[in-house]
């Protein structure tokens, strides 16, 4: 929380340094505002994307579960994330999974393995991103000290390929043990195999483009006149995440991820751009978030109806299953 206030503080006191009411004035334009509804609405869709990847990792789990269902827990505990701490959002959606009937292991496995698959795909995203621009790639070379960030870079993307068949052993053991040791269920979940990882990378590396492609949106919308760098603003928003993403405490990356993207963008974007196109960001994507959480309230009606239908079957294929002495 003390990261999140500081990073808050500075961005605020560096937009209301940079930005006067004039300026802001400019591009307030039915074209802005169009913009910043198109990105609120492509930062939404991040979610479908998400609740698809969970049911992909849960059905390889050895649970199978309808779509809506997930994608209403998935929506709805999105408002979470706002809440001190940043951990709002994985708790509501253990609280609702579990009603939802989906077996402990199996959604302790699921969830570990979406925050390692998410890493990992920001990271890709951000390597092959920031490898197709020159202004990219100089982001990208700010983490390390020269050309020594490239081997930094690509010693990061050699060990994310070998970590993901290093997931699948460990994480299942990992989950186990945690789960025995809050005094749950022996049941451990099978490892999830290389197939639906890379599938999963793959459908997160796409979530990571389109917010890209949502940032590229609200620059248009905001600065016609000035050409946009898709892949600049790919990097910038990749790497910005996942700093959020990890930070402990900081709501929905509040305050981290906007000081990370002034920090890579100012230089190449003028210091009075970067801090508006910053701050319409961040209302962008809680308007998505915004619009996850009536959409989750929406479908949850069906989503319980369909818990009331018959069960499906919970399957753990080759997992071990041990009995309890008691």
């Amino acid at each position: 929380m003390l990261l999140a206030i500081a990073g808050s503080l500075v961005f605020v006191g560096y937009v209301l340094s940079t930005l006067d009411i004039e300026s802001l004035r400019e591009h307030l334009t039915m074209r802005a505002l169009t913009a910043l509804g198109a990105a609120a609405l492509l930062y939404a869709f991040l979610v479908p994307l998400g609740a698809l990847a969970w049911q992909w990792m849960l059905a390889a789990l050895g649970h199978r579960e309808r779509l809506l269902p997930l994608l209403a827990i998935f929506a709805t505990t999105q408002a979470g994330k706002y809440l001190p701490g940043n951990v709002g959002h994985h708790v509501g959606r253990v609280g609702l999974s579990l009603a939802q009937g989906i077996p402990l292991p199996i959604l302790v496995a699921s969830m570990a393995y979406e925050i390692c698959l998410l890493l990992l795909a920001d990271l890709f995203t951000a390597l092959g991103a920031g490898s197709l621009s020159a202004p990219g790639l100089r982001v990208l070379l700010q983490i390390g000290n020269g050309s020594s960030g490239v081997v930094v870079a690509a010693c990061l993307a050699v060990l994310g390929l070998a970590a993901i068949p290093l997931l699948s052993r460990s994480l299942p053991w990992l989950t186990t043990l945690v789960i025995r040791r809050r005094g749950g269920t022996d049941v451990a979940p099978v490892a999830l195999p290389v197939r639906t990882m890379l599938r999963v990378i793959a459908l997160y590396i796409l979530a990571m483009l389109l917010m890209g492609a949502g940032l590229s949106v609200l620059a248009l919308g905001l600065f016609p006149a000035t050409p946009i760098d898709f892949a600049l603003l790919t990097t910038a928003f990749a790497l910005a995440w996942v700093v959020g993403f990890v930070t402990p405490g900081a709501p929905a990356g509040l305050g981290v991820r906007e000081a990370v993207l002034l920090l890579l963008l100012a230089h190449g974007m003028g210091a009075a751009n970067a801090s508006l196109l910053i701050l319409t960001l961040r209302i962008a994507t809680t308007l998505g978030d915004m619009l996850c959480f009536i959409l989750g309230l929406a479908v949850m009606p069906r989503a319980r109806a369909l818990r009331r239908a018959p069960p499906q079957e919970s399957a753990m294929p080759q997992g071990p299953i041990k009995q309890d002495p008691q």
